[in-house]
């Protein structure tokens, strides 16, 4: 009889750690596979505060956002900077200065709301699935129910995926905002597509401050 319920109670929890797991809101590192300038044309400033260079997680009652920084990405920011702006726009740059103030990536999970009766259902259903006696291992597979429920609900909600780039540019500022939104898991791909995108907005906005007014 303990083995069954053993054997009950290690499949639930095999099952509830797969689930969690398939449910994470973000991926965990950022590559980018692009080349290091270390000449470039022009003179690179990384004026960014020390809060703007870590990685951090803010929770809010409208949901949770990861914050991704220098250690998240590699290249860092700011070499990845310096080094999409030499290779696009290298020749225009020479001599100017470009400093970089502000470089956020995150990811936005608004969460899930849990329905109750699916919630009900499901601890009911997991204190039934344990054998008769088994009421410690009943009570744990209904505890982990919610967190469940709320992984495969999480799991189908829609991110929000923000790039902000801010700084001077010859004592002239520029800032450029690139979003997405993605259902489901946040995948490496997509932070890193977004970044792609934001640094090519970038580009463009530099290039339409040097055109003559």
């Amino acid at each position: 009889m303990r083995s069954a319920e053993n054997a009950v109670v290690s499949g639930f929890l095999s099952f509830a750690l797969l689930v969690l797991l398939s449910a994470c809101g973000a991926t965990s590192d950022v590559r980018i596979a692009t080349p290091i300038q270390g000449v470039t044309a022009f003179t690179f400033l990384d004026e960014r505060p020390s809060d703007n260079k870590a990685s951090h997680i803010d929770e809010g009652g409208a949901g949770t956002s990861v914050f991704y920084g220098d250690d998240k990405l590699s290249p860092a920011s700011p070499e990845l900077t310096k080094t999409w702006l030499q290779k696009a726009m290298g020749a225009e740059l020479a001599g100017k200065t470009v400093a970089l103030r502000l470089f956020t990536i995150s990811v936005f999970d608004p969460g899930a709301a849990v329905d109750r009766n699916q919630l009900d259902a499901a601890k009911n259903t997991a204190r039934a699935s344990v054998p008769k006696g088994g009421g410690v291992q009943g009570a744990a597979g209904a505890a982990l129910a919610e967190p469940i429920i709320y992984g495969m609900e999480s799991a189908k909600s829609q991110k929000s995926l923000y790039v902000r780039i801010e700084g001077d540019f010859d004592q002239k500022p520029f800032s450029v905002i690139h979003s997405e939104r993605v259902r489901g898991r946040v995948t490496e791909r997509n932070v890193r597509n977004t970044i792609v995108r934001a640094l090519d907005k970038l580009v463009s906005a530099l290039r339409d401050e040097m055109k003559p007014k």
